[in-house]
């Protein structure tokens, strides 16, 4: 595994707050009652500190806010944090990801000269980015990116594809061009494959926080906006091996975290090699305790030991979590100790989340 002194990405989580419910997010329940598992934790500036000490800021090359659960731009202390790491380190990439549809217009012009860009998650124009980003208001995402694009900030606009806004695709990019906006970027979700079975399925039924039935989010008709990994390699490898899960048994694992140098730290303070790691501890469906990842956790001492605000991140790094993960990598079978997550989302042979932006 990876050393401290050998990381230069962060993928950093700083907040579980969120006005959306968006389906296929974690933080709820298909869009539905909230995940039981969540506290509405944050990252303060002075956890981010006590976390983050200056000579580990100064050896990254890139910090990114956004996480599995909430949206970066709640966190109370997001734009400090950023200005922290900017002091610390000039050289720093900064970038947050977010639905874009909170705070102040001045707020957002304050941003512009901290980050290097902010990637909007905006899925459609305004009757229909709130079916899938459910709760987020259009007026404060078009003011938001126009005040953060007005005052310099290089913002991107990611439009994520279903069959009912994929008629919009090229006016969504024609206005992000007014709205000052660099980059239109078409994704293509992958998450029609779920976690618990590996299982594909063409539609995903939407939720409200009522519990009542609102979008029915079925893939795009269009094959240029369709998740290629999804169209040309899942059949395939289940008429080989049977099923995923029969496959992901074997299959050679490429560590994504390894290639990056990366690592994932939650808005509780938890560190992780990846965000997937830490989204298996607390999937809604299932209780904790069925997790492989919680079960490894609590094999070497329980949640506290992962934990940053209590652990020092380099001892977390170069202990025993990161290394059992990895010796997971060299075994065949699920129950024989492999983790599940790793094959699923770092196999040779599927990477429907590579594929989302081909």
């Amino acid at each position: 595994m990876i050393k401290s002194n050998e990381i230069k990405n962060v993928h950093l989580e700083p907040t579980q707050l969120c006005q959306a419910s968006c389906p296929m997010c974690d933080r709820n329940k298909n869009g539905g009652e909230e995940n039981q598992y969540l506290t509405n934790s944050s990252i303060s500036l002075n956890d981010f500190k006590k976390i983050f000490k200056n000579k580990f800021i100064k050896q990254l090359d890139y910090l990114y806010m956004c996480g599995n659960h909430g949206d970066p731009i709640f966190a109370p202390d997001c734009l400090d944090i950023m200005k922290h790491c900017r002091n610390v380190n000039p050289n720093i990439r900064l970038s947050i990801t977010t639905n874009g549809g909170a705070r102040t217009t001045q707020w957002w012009e304050q941003l512009a000269s901290v980050v290097d860009f902010v990637n909007f998650s905006v899925d459609g124009l305004e009757d229909t980015n709130h079916l899938y980003r459910q709760g987020v208001k259009w007026e404060n995402v078009e003011n938001n990116i126009d005040a953060f694009c007005a005052a310099g900030g290089h913002a991107k606009w990611t439009f994520l594809v279903f069959n009912y806004n994929e008629h919009q695709v090229d006016e969504a990019k024609l206005y992000s061009k007014l709205l000052g906006v660099k980059d239109f970027i078409v994704k293509k979700s992958g998450r029609y494959v779920y976690s618990a079975d590996l299982r594909k399925r063409d539609s995903h039924q939407a939720t409200n926080r009522k519990g009542e039935k609102t979008q029915n989010l079925s893939q795009p008709t269009n094959e240029k906006y369709q998740n290629k990994a999804l169209k040309n390699d899942y059949d395939p490898i289940v008429q080989k091996y049977g099923s995923m899960e029969n496959y992901i048994e074997v299959a050679d694992i490429e560590p994504k975290c390894i290639k990056r140098k990366e690592i994932y730290v939650s808005a509780t303070g938890e560190v992780y090699p990846c965000c997937w790691v830490n989204g298996q501890v607390y999937k809604w469906w299932r209780p904790k305790e069925k997790s492989q990842e919680y079960q490894l956790i609590q094999s070497i001492g329980g949640m506290d030991k992962i934990n940053a605000k209590i652990i020092p991140l380099e001892k977390i790094i170069n202990g025993p979590f990161f290394n059992k993960i990895e010796d997971s990598w060299r075994i065949q079978g699920v129950a024989q100790g492999r983790l599940k997550i790793c094959a699923s989302k770092c196999n040779v042979g599927f990477d429907p989340f590579k594929a989302q932006w081909q």
